[in-house]
């Protein structure tokens, strides 16, 4: 191949992912770059007529040092762990059942990718419906079968709105980890399950010793990607109970929007901000290291 050639090919590589490059950094890199600017300095639009002066990492300490952060912090801790566990779960048995050689097996699979369709503002406000105190179908089916005895305000109340905002999430997103988990089993051998009822091994012990470990990549995978997105999710939360009642379902990322657009805190917004990418950095890291690392001893 010429010279002229090789220089040729380089510049269309070049041109070709130059369009990514610049959304890249439009997107990504450039707010990343005005939130540091911005949390180095009292930027609170309240107080901007005394001006903006520069306070280093004032913010930074002030986000370390609230209860408030950690309180939020915590939430998203267990939010978090709470999609992952559901979203795994949920999705390995939706995944388990779709493997199975059952009539109309298309439908199904088309069917399951509803949830992950509808948008998070739309899935946020048809649960809020479901759940209504006073028309809501959850209230009159659970007075129907009598499991309670009068009409519950679920989003209304601090456990219950915990419980009622995973389960709106889980419904929404586990169609993510039924495509994962579902690829992965399409992968293993029958003859292994067939070598395996011929001597004998229960379903259970089939799954156990079979299926389970050809899953253990793919659980890492789906695992860390419902981490990284639920980590920092905002919208079902926040249309459904806005971090309420009595911020019993406050996360970063609703307790940083309050921050900038109840309190006008933009500089502590930034701050706060970038600590949650850098804990997300960390997931990142973890996942390559778990995933790619491993890729190539293999």
């Amino acid at each position: 191949m010429s010279a002229v050639s090789k220089f040729s090919r380089k510049n269309l590589s070049l041109v070709l992912i130059s369009p990514s490059l610049i959304i890249l950094i439009i997107v990504v890199i450039v707010p990343v770059i005005i939130g540091l600017f911005m949390s180095l300095f009292r930027y609170n639009l309240m107080t901007m007529q005394r001006g903006i002066p520069f306070i280093g990492l004032d913010n930074y300490a002030a986000s370390v040092t609230s209860s408030q952060f950690w309180y939020s912090f915590l939430n998203t801790i267990w939010w978090t762990f709470a999609n992952v566990a559901g979203q795994i779960l949920f999705g390995l048995v939706i995944a388990l059942l779709l493997n199975q050689k059952v009539k109309g097996l298309l439908v199904y699979k088309a069917a399951i990718l509803i949830p992950w369709a509808i948008p998070a503002s739309v899935a946020a406000l048809n649960w809020m419906w479901l759940l209504h105190p006073d028309f809501g179908l959850v209230n009159y089916l659970a007075l129907k079968l009598g499991f309670i005895s009068d009409s519950i305000p679920w989003l209304g109340h601090p456990v219950w709105a915990r419980i009622w905002v995973v389960i709106a999430r889980v419904w929404k997103e586990f169609p993510l980890s039924t495509i994962i988990f579902l690829a992965a089993l399409q992968q293993i051998p029958r003859s292994l399950y067939e070598a395996a009822e011929m001597d004998g091994a229960s379903p259970w012990k089939c799954f156990l010793n079979i299926t389970l470990p050809f899953l253990r990549s793919s659980i890492v995978v789906a695992s860390t990607l419902i981490t990284i997105w639920t980590f920092n999710s905002f919208n079902m939360i926040w249309v459904m109970t806005k971090g309420g009642p009595v911020n019993s379902t406050e996360i970063l990322s609703t307790q940083i929007y309050n921050v900038a657009f109840s309190r006008y805190n933009f500089g502590l917004a930034s701050a706060q901000s970038l600590i949650m990418v850098s804990i997300l950095l960390i997931i990142i890291g973890f996942y390559l290291y778990k995933v790619e690392g491993k890729n190539l001893s293999e």
